[in-house]
């Protein structure tokens, strides 16, 4: 289905869009370019060098994430009456999107207004794999593919509460590295374990403090997900999709743990924060696919029953 291929594609854009934000900060071309509109330095496409690179790449990206948004919002509307709240919402978060990075420029990165801009991101991205999955197409026949889904959910149990936990605490490590990465605290202690080099663990500097916090809460992020991910496993024995998501978290989860040490032990190379931020996507992406899927059999089937029906609809129609 044309709006299924064209959500996915959206969502592709935009785990992009996000893994591109972060680099800009890595490169520390936040503030390149100083005009909170669609030029830089008086230019729509000025010479791309140094930060400009990075900050105006940036912006071109998100302006052709705002047009595949627009095309997505119209598909929807057209084709999906069902989801137009969906497409009229989503075209509503882009917009949002693209304002708290105009004032993270126009008041020069407020913390407030930085963590926003990428936490509203994320949420985003995850509304936009809910639009992918509800657009699927239907899988065999319409009440055996629900009854498949209930009795799943069944079986699963408590499982759907370790995802929402699994989930809860990630949202707070990602808003975490999100203070981290504005207060420049990625490199204020470059101790390992320690803070610091003469084993301090805990210093009066509040960056240091903030760095730290991180990096426990990030154990505390990487052991959920593990028990989560195994206690989804063990219930979800004849859900493949799930199962898959309850393995891929916690690998995810170890890569992690292991790129933010590297981060520090490299003093942030940036290819290394790129990939610890990119890993953190794809940490996100699993915990929010496996929440979507595990959705209440009504609302989870929506997607599959609109493209059946239009599907009978159109071969009714036929002579």
């Amino acid at each position: 289905m044309l709006e299924h291929r064209h959500a996915k594609l959206v969502a592709l854009f935009t785990f992009l869009m996000l893994v591109i934000g972060g680099t800009v900060n890595v490169k520390g071309a936040s503030l390149a370019c100083t005009e909170p509109t669609l030029f830089c330095r008086g230019e729509l496409f000025p010479e791309m060098k140094g930060g400009v690179l990075y900050e105006h790449g940036h912006r071109l990206w998100g302006m052709g994430l705002g047009f595949l948004q627009i095309i997505l919002t119209a598909l929807l509307v057209i084709r999906r009456r069902d989801m137009r709240r969906l497409a009229w919402g989503t075209f509503a978060m882009v917009c949002v999107q693209g304002t708290l990075g105009a004032l993270t420029v126009a008041f020069k990165l407020p913390w407030y207004v930085s963590t926003a801009h990428l936490l509203f991101g994320m949420v985003y991205f995850a509304t936009l794999l809910w639009i992918v999955y509800l657009t699927r197409p239907a899988i065999g026949p319409l009440p055996e593919e629900q009854h498949r889904h209930r009795a799943r959910l069944e079986a699963l149990g408590s499982g759907r509460r370790w995802i929402e936990l699994a989930l809860g605490v990630l949202f707070v490590q990602l808003a975490l590295g999100a203070l981290v990465r504005h207060f420049e605290a990625t490199l204020a202690c470059i101790g390992m374990p320690e803070c610091t080099v003469d084993g301090r663990w805990w210093t009066p500097f509040i960056e240091q403090r903030l760095h730290m916090i991180h990096r426990g809460f990030g154990i505390v992020t990487a052991l959920v997900t593990l028990v989560a991910a195994v206690q989804v496993w063990r219930r979800a024995a004849s859900w493949p999709a799930l199962r898959a998501l309850a393995v891929a978290a916690p690998v995810v989860a170890a890569a992690q743990v292991a790129l933010g040490i590297f981060t520090v032990l490299t003093l942030r190379q940036d290819i290394v924060a790129v990939g610890h931020f990119a890993g953190a996507m794809l940490l996100w992406s699993a915990w929010i696919g496996a929440f979507i899927v595990t959705g209440s059999g009504r609302r989870s089937m929506v997607g599959a029953v609109a493209g059946e029906e239009k599907r009978r609809g159109f071969a009714g129609a036929v002579p």
